[in-house]
């Protein structure tokens, strides 16, 4: 990566090397290396929740759970709590092709500033089931809610990424967010990503039927390459060697089939109307160097909300919680611990 491209030069240089790299789509969930959570040598090497259950058992900070859905599919959950009694709960919510370990730059510095933290593996991601069906949103917000009922999370402060805040809206559209939800951290995500009469502020690189035909090809064309363009479209700022290797590795794990009839479902959602019936207090950041939506339609967000403040991160991309995160955990602790957000507008440099 190279911190001092223009996302429009990067985006050109992505499309004269490979054309598939043009629709590397990066609404997805921001994966870091958790060291003490590597199994060593001689640990068991399983897969799914059995495995991550291993990891813990090796000296993983976080403790795992299983949670099982309505239709029986389980998803891989994993807390962390503060040394004392926590002042708030953080549950963490990632996006598409990511996993619980995107946020592993955020959990410790959360719960080291006294918060439970909640994150979990979508179905489709990570250590979590990837049954045939189920692939949309709605369902993802209803896979939220067995979270929330079965860890019994009251007035929690729910954080979604990119299409993690697609989750959210979708269960303020069936469940309502409160009382188990009191406030949202919405990290850059476009209210609609395909285009619309009237509407162009969506998604850069998928944004209708050719585009999403293109993220399809590029899916099938190999993961190793997806989860290197999609670094490429998603980061402005250095990132660990040793993290982009776990990003890697995390984005292998979904299936590209399954991936391509998820956002097929995601991008054409309108979540406009539904926008205006959240009272719950927002917080809404939007990378100003983001390659997948234009900042204008982020903060559109906050503007459709009854209560909502945008900040930008001046200097991030799509992953501005990977490429900034002691700023990102300094926002979210403030406003889940106080309900304090900056004003309207701010920048983070």
């Amino acid at each position: 990566m190279r911190a001092a491209c223009t996302v429009a030069a990067r985006k050109s240089v992505h499309s004269a090397r490979n054309p598939r790299r043009a629709f590397f789509f990066g609404s997805r969930a921001w994966l870091y290396v958790r060291q003490s959570t590597l199994l060593p040598p001689s640990a068991p090497r399983v897969g799914g929740i059995r495995g991550a259950l291993a990891m813990a058992a090796a000296g993983g900070r976080g403790t795992l759970r299983r949670v099982e859905c309505s239709d029986g599919v389980a998803l891989c959950v994993e807390e962390w709590s503060p040394e004392g009694a926590a002042e708030a709960t953080v549950v963490l919510v990632h996006g598409w092709s990511g996993s619980r370990r995107s946020f592993d730059l955020n959990v410790g510095g959360l719960a080291a500033g006294g918060v439970r933290v909640v994150a979990y593996d979508q179905r489709f991601h990570g250590e979590s089931d990837k049954p045939s069906f189920g692939l949309h949103v709605a369902r993802l917000a209803a896979d939220l809610h067995q979270v929330l009922e079965t860890l019994d999370l009251q007035g929690v402060t729910a954080v979604g990424t990119s299409m993690g805040c697609a989750v959210l809206w979708g269960y303020q559209e069936l469940y309502g967010l409160q009382p188990r939800v009191a406030r949202c951290v919405f990290v850059d995500q476009a209210p609609l990503q395909n285009r619309a009469p009237g509407w162009t502020l969506g998604s850069k690189g998928c944004y209708d039927a050719a585009t999403l035909a293109g993220l399809r090809e590029a899916l099938q064309g190999g993961m190793k390459e997806f989860a290197a363009g999609n670094v490429e479209a998603c980061a402005t700022l250095p990132l660990d060697e040793g993290l982009l290797a776990k990003l890697e590795e995390d984005t292998c794990k979904c299936q590209p089939t399954q991936l391509g009839d998820l956002m097929a479902d995601h991008t054409q959602l309108d979540w406009r109307p539904i926008l205006p019936q959240i009272s719950v207090p927002v917080l809404n950041l939007a990378g100003r160097q983001s390659g997948i939506f234009p900042p204008a339609g982020t903060a559109e967000v906050a503007k459709r909300v009854q209560d909502g403040c945008t900040v930008f991160f001046e200097a991030a991309n799509h992953w501005l919680y990977m490429e900034q995160p002691n700023e990102f955990n300094a926002l979210v602790l403030e406003f889940a611990r106080t309900g304090a957000r900056p004003a309207d507008g701010s920048s983070v440099n």
